[in-house]
Formats: C-alpha cells, structure tokens, sequence
C-alpha cells in the first residue's frame, strides 16, 4: 500500500488553517522564507509531513495536495481513476525530487 509522504494545503488564509489544524490534530507549524510568500512547514511530533501556501492565483478553493513516494505514482493513479475520480493532468516529470508528478481531480 503507497502511503502519502507529503500534504500541501493551498489556502487564502495560511495562519488561521495552521491554528485550526494545530487545535484539530496537534500539529505544530515552522515558517520558512521563501522569495514572495512564506511557507508554513506542518508538523507532527519531529516530523514534518507538509506544508501551507497562499494560492497562486488568488481565488482558488483551498485543495489538499497530497504526494506519494517517486515511482509510486501510477499506483494510485490507476486506484483512483473510476466513477468520479479522474486524472487531470500528468504523470509528468517534476522539478527536483517530486517527479514525477500527476494531479487528480474528484467532483463535488
């Protein structure tokens, strides 16, 4: 079974879902500077499994965007795709080490 190695949120508000999600689950948050927006590191006990970042562009619903370990992909992939599910774009390669990478959508 492919397990999710890393979760992004793209969010209006990273702050307040950093709050929620902390009271929520008990994640605690590091920010990093980057060029342009900070980005929020998510973290549970030592590890860090993901992240938070305003959207690009401005307006989009706030999605998750989990990954899978590299080479793994097409698994779930070919799991997801059915009534519903459908592949969006992708499998292509990435930049660094999230390649390759795929975006699936569900409706609703």
């Amino acid at each position: 079974m492919n397990s999710i190695e890393w979760n992004e949120l793209i969010t209006p508000d990273p702050e307040a879902a950093a709050k929620f999600y902390g009271g929520l689950f008990g994640w605690t948050t590091e920010t990093m500077p980057m060029p342009g927006k900070p980005y929020t590191m998510l973290k549970h006990g030592e590890r860090f499994f993901g992240g938070l970042l305003s959207p690009t562009p401005p307006g989009l619903p706030p999605p998750w965007l989990p990954s899978v370990p590299p080479g793994k992909v097409h698994d779930p992939l070919d799991t997801a795709v059915g009534p519903g599910p459908r592949v969006a774009a992708g499998p292509e390669a990435g930049r660094g080490p999230a390649a390759p990478v795929a975006l699936g959508t569900c409706p609703g």
